[in-house]
């Protein structure tokens, strides 16, 4: 049962993304357009839609929303208190024969490895610990071992990264963490846009991690003549994927309050 949750969970958060969301409607609207009778709720269709791609795609615009999720978390401070672990939560990779490592794993794991090592150099005597699965279509090596052999072609000690094959989400994640390192001291590391939802995540199961967010979307702009482009609506469905994701949450009662609070 779980695993077909996890399926429906991961075919609802692609489906209502901004472009399956806009090509849907274009559809209908293309439907709409064909009969006399519906052809003015059609042209009102064909608007609707190309909005929602104007809104998703121009900088200006898209940051006025994916700002403020992405700040309600300070990024890493160093501080006096010891760290014992810095945790690198999962993204994707696919295993490529003749492709180097740092083109098999996706650009958020290595932002993500990289933050988790910055930190690690920071606070001698940490480890890492690295989570993950195989993917939905099965790869032959586990995405932790694959962030395991960019770590360790980085200059990180063998015995200083720990791995953890199997969790396939965060939350997953965040319960084999809490069953290894429950009295630890713990850093989170993870994308901006992934923290809050992961944060409350991690409080479910008795954790308090230090959050360490990276790879922000959201940069100053100088000028609103800006195009709309492709990377712009990227950020955006991330944006919408983490909404989603803490709809989702709330709706099956994995966590009782958000740190957002708009």
């Amino acid at each position: 049962m779980d695993h077909y949750l996890f399926l429906l969970k991961k075919f609802l958060g692609n489906l209502l993304m901004p472009v399956p969301i806009t090509l849907l409607l274009l559809l209908w609207a293309l439907l709409l357009l064909l009969r006399r009778k519906t052809r003015w709720l059609g042209i009102i269709v064909v608007f609707v839609a190309a909005a929602l791609l104007f809104v998703g795609s121009y900088a200006p615009l898209s940051r006025q929303y994916i700002a403020p999720f992405e700040t309600q978390i300070p990024s890493y401070q160093q501080n006096q208190t010891p760290i014992d672990y810095i945790a690198v939560l999962g993204s994707w990779h696919q295993s490529i024969d003749d492709q180097p490592v740092t083109s098999e794993l996706s650009p958020t794991a290595i932002v993500r490895l990289a933050e988790g090592i910055r930190i690690y150099r920071l606070n001698p005597g940490s480890k890492l610990i690295f989570t993950g699965f195989k993917g939905v279509v099965e790869d032959p090596v586990s995405y932790p071992v694959k962030l395991r052999e960019l770590a360790l072609a980085l200059g990180v000690s063998a015995e200083d990264i720990l791995i953890f094959n199997g969790p396939r989400d965060t939350m997953e994640e965040a319960e084999v963490i809490a069953a290894n390192f429950s009295d630890a001291s713990l850093v989170l590391v993870t994308t901006a846009l992934h923290m809050p939802r992961a944060i409350n995540l991690f409080h479910r199961v008795g954790l308090d991690p230090i959050p360490a967010p990276t790879e922000h979307f959201s940069k100053p702009f100088k000028s609103w003549w800006n195009f709309p482009t492709g990377k712009n609506l990227e950020h955006s469905e991330y944006w919408a994927h983490e909404r989603l994701g803490l709809l989702w949450i709330n709706l099956t009662g994995q966590v009782k309050e958000y740190l957002d609070k708009e």
